[in-house]
């Protein structure tokens, strides 16, 4: 199966194909910038789903959300969606398993509470890997977004304790890996950019044998095939 990560770096002009309900939450936003990363995310989540299956238009997609609040769709695809700043991600793979994959994109910004953050969210493998890592904030990232992209593919949302959670793989060789997750194995891989980081997870029982690493950043998808 070839599971698919779209992304994009920054915002670009994009039809606001957004149901009522986005709308209304979009409006909802006080601030500007957040209202419009929404908008654009959203927009963007739209047409990626068309693009891959042109079956519907970018309008007539319909979202719904399991018990736990996970968005999914009834179409026999599985996604998920990660947005930060103006960056954006999403995933998706041909599945009508809800909990199949997860990703969580973090652009890259100054921590004052960084070593704080280690301590309270970070497994001691982590930690002792942290320590060699020649950038410490973007290995941080790095391991911050397997822990979410994980905690989305299961949708259980975040818990109270993630140092249980052992991403320190994550910072080994850029290398998919299995993880073992509330009696379910998943499988993980992050990507690193110059703005930012996106991690993804899916359930090993989706037998992934590529990645389809697509940038859209310019408006237009450029793929690029990671092998498994």
């Amino acid at each position: 199966m070839i599971l698919t990560l779209a992304y994009s770096e920054k915002a670009f002009a994009i039809e606001n194909s957004l149901d009522e309900a986005e709308r209304l939450r979009a409006a909802a936003f006080r601030f500007a910038h957040l209202r419009d990363a929404y908008v654009f995310a959203h927009a963007f989540k739209r047409r990626v789903l068309s693009h891959y299956f042109p079956f519907k238009k970018t309008s007539e997609w319909c979202f719904y959300r399991t018990s736990s609040g996970k968005p999914f769709i009834q179409e026999g695809i599985a996604f998920n969606l990660s947005h930060s700043a103006e960056s954006v991600a999403v995933a998706l793979a041909q599945s009508s398993d809800e909990c199949a994959i997860g990703v969580d994109v973090e652009c890259y910004k100054d921590m004052d509470d960084l070593e704080s953050m280690i301590d309270m969210v970070c497994h001691p493998d982590e930690k002792s890997q942290l320590n060699v890592c020649a950038d410490r904030q973007a290995s941080f990232f790095c391991l911050w977004t397997s822990k979410e992209a994980l905690l989305k593919a299961n949708g259980s949302g975040l818990v109270d304790n993630l140092s249980q959670i052992n991403c320190a793989p994550s910072l080994l060789n850029g290398e998919a890996y299995g993880l073992p997750w509330q009696g379910d194995q998943y499988r993980l891989q992050s990507f690193h950019f110059p703005w930012g980081v996106i991690s993804l997870a899916w359930r090993e029982r989706l037998s992934v044998s590529d990645i389809q690493l697509v940038d859209w950043t310019s408006g237009a998808p450029i793929v690029e095939i990671i092998r498994l």
